[in-house]
């Protein structure tokens, strides 16, 4: 029994020891593994760090982080959002500078930076700084940039002028950029009047720097967002008064329906360049309806139908135009070209009428009496005065034979 029992005692103390080395050792494998899955993440991070990312897959814009962003959250900016970022874009291969910015804001998605650091900000988190190489396609195209051009930076009413060498249209940039920062933008009905104009303000000046660099859809993508904060409420302008001008408003608001029809007035020239005549029409009607005078929207709308083939509405909307504003040279070559083409248009209905009703120059000359004949015709008459001979001829024989009989 006391062996037994020994043996008992033996067997509880070695199953207790062998809990106790498991435990040991599943500790150590947990450890293990948290070491594995630190280093893993380590080994990670490195390589974000270290190695650029190719955020297109066609090798147009590479992406290399140096400062980890909070990625707690997981949120990243969307179009529309509001960020605030700094950056510093230079010519890759030189190292010169082309412009540096610090704690600018801006609205994502409406390229009011260079196309491939607003690309870039929508794979970024809060904090995150990076570098990047941009293809001439995601930073000043094939246009490119001459020294002394407008760099069109958002939110400088008088932007500066670039300074550094030409970039060309094979020229690529290296840009830094940090993420500070962002909000949503918030409703624009809940916006007061004065925040509204600058937002428009801002949007309508980088459409137009977009549009003096020959991209017209981009500037058109910069109008219609300008629109969208100017409207003063859902229904759009106010109509205009019987008088043909537009309603007494307060001063502010009078000011911003002002800005809205210079928006309206570039968009319909933006969507006239890339060739939506339809849109453009639509524009400047709008603009039209409040300003029947406004002798840039008629000058546009003289050459907007005259792209569609209306030729007659053109010429009466550039006798408007220069009516409107009788010493624009501008204008004046419009109503030339327009009176031009109808006299021509003219000329050439004359023609086919006359094609029409058989009373042509050539229908004249062919009765004639100074042409000579054709040869067949000469040939029917002979044919028939040689029968008429041969027919006297009978005759007069026929009573010479009677009269000897």
């Amino acid at each position: 029994m006391s062996e037994g029992r020994g043996a008992m005692i033996d067997k509880s103390e070695s199953s207790s020891f062998e809990d106790l080395t498991s435990a040991a050792a599943a500790d150590e494998i947990e450890e293990a593994k948290l070491a594995e899955a630190a280093a893993e993440k380590e080994k990670l991070l490195e390589s974000k760090t270290d190695e650029w990312q190719d955020v297109l897959g066609s090798g147009s814009l590479l992406k290399k982080i140096i400062k980890e962003g909070d990625e707690s959250e997981g949120q990243r900016p969307k179009r529309s959002d509001i960020c605030k970022v700094s950056y510093e874009v230079k010519i890759r291969d030189t190292g010169e500078l082309v412009e540096k910015r610090d704690q600018v804001k801006i609205y994502l998605g409406d390229n009011e930076i260079l196309q491939g650091l607003d690309l870039a900000l929508t794979l970024m988190y809060q904090g995150e700084e990076c570098l990047l190489q941009l293809a001439p396609r995601f930073a000043y195209g094939e246009t490119g940039l001459q020294p002394g051009e407008s760099l069109g930076l958002v939110g400088e009413d008088d932007s500066q002028k670039y300074e550094g060498p030409i970039i060309g249209p094979d020229t690529w940039l290296a840009a830094r950029l940090e993420l500070h920062d962002w909000t949503e933008e918030p409703e624009h009905d809940t916006l007061p009047i004065a925040e509204r104009m600058e937002i428009g303000t801002r949007r309508r000046a980088r459409g137009n720097w977009w549009y003096g660099r020959g991209d017209a859809q981009l500037a058109v993508q910069l109008y219609r967002r300008a629109l969208d904060v100017l409207d003063e409420s859902e229904g759009g302008i106010t109509e205009p008064t019987v008088t043909g001008d537009m309603a007494p408003t307060s001063d502010a608001l009078h000011a911003l329906l002002e800005e809205r029809l210079r928006v309206e007035n570039n968009m319909a020239a933006a969507q006239l360049k890339a060739g939506a005549y339809e849109a453009a029409l639509q524009a400047v009607t709008r603009v039209l309806t409040c300003q029947p005078k406004n002798a840039k929207a008629l000058y546009r709308k003289s050459r907007i139908l005259s792209a569609m083939g209306r030729n007659s509405e053109a010429l009466a909307a550039a006798r408007a135009a220069a009516t409107a504003a009788p010493d624009d040279a501008t204008v004046r070559k419009e109503l030339q070209r327009c009176e031009n083409r109808a006299t021509r248009d003219r000329s050439v209905e004359r023609r086919l009428a006359k094609r029409m009703l058989g009373t042509t120059d050539e229908a004249k000359e062919g009765s004639s009496p100074d042409k000579k004949p054709s040869r067949a015709k000469m040939l029917m008459w002979g044919s028939l005065l040689l029968s008429l001979l041969v027919g006297v001829a009978s005759v007069l024989v026929y009573r010479y034979k009677m009269q000897s009989h």
